[in-house]
């Protein structure tokens, strides 16, 4: 049996993934993770797929390259766990901190990425930069706060008493 780079980089990153997921992420707030997961998949799902079919990017080694142009590890595992990540350390932070902390996630996620690129066929940049990696990283991640805030604003405002969000 053949082990590419490719395929030990992946495997190591998913296992990575599933080890923050379930030793580090605090499921007190699971109702918030679910959530935040799922908008995460939804937003990346629109987004990455736009972004390949663009042909700004292309996923040469991937997950089911049969039906799939983008990679599934990184837009459906890596980047909801690490947003679920993010979102836990800014939970009860101020605005200068959530942005701060947006910006820091970005940066180590695209000092992964850049030599992952450069190095490997895990990901083929055409029209995107590493700049621009970590510009739209910055986004969805402070998308995803301001997604959550609105979640549990709903939650709070629009629920009976008995089921309101606790703080």
């Amino acid at each position: 049996m053949y082990f590419s780079v490719e395929l030990i980089i992946s495997v190591v990153t998913a296992l990575l993934a599933l080890a923050l997921l379930l030793f580090i992420i605090d499921w007190r707030y699971f109702r918030d993770w679910v959530v935040i997961f799922l908008f995460k998949c939804i937003l990346d799902s629109l987004w990455g797929t736009a972004v390949v079919n663009k042909e700004m990017l292309e996923y040469p080694f991937r997950q089911l390259p049969q039906f799939f142009k983008m990679s599934l590890l990184f837009e459906y595992w890596v980047f909801p766990i690490l947003c679920l990540l993010y979102n836990q350390v800014t939970r009860k932070r101020g605005v200068w901190p959530i942005i701060y902390y947006a910006v820091l996630f970005s940066a180590v996620v695209t000092a992964i990425e850049y030599p992952l690129e450069l190095y490997t066929d895990l990901i083929e940049y055409h029209t995107w930069s590493w700049f621009t990696t970590f510009y739209t990283l910055t986004i969805t991640f402070l998308a995803s706060r301001a997604f959550i805030a609105f979640y549990r604003w709903g939650c709070d405002h629009f629920s009976p008493k008995e089921f309101r969000h606790k703080k």
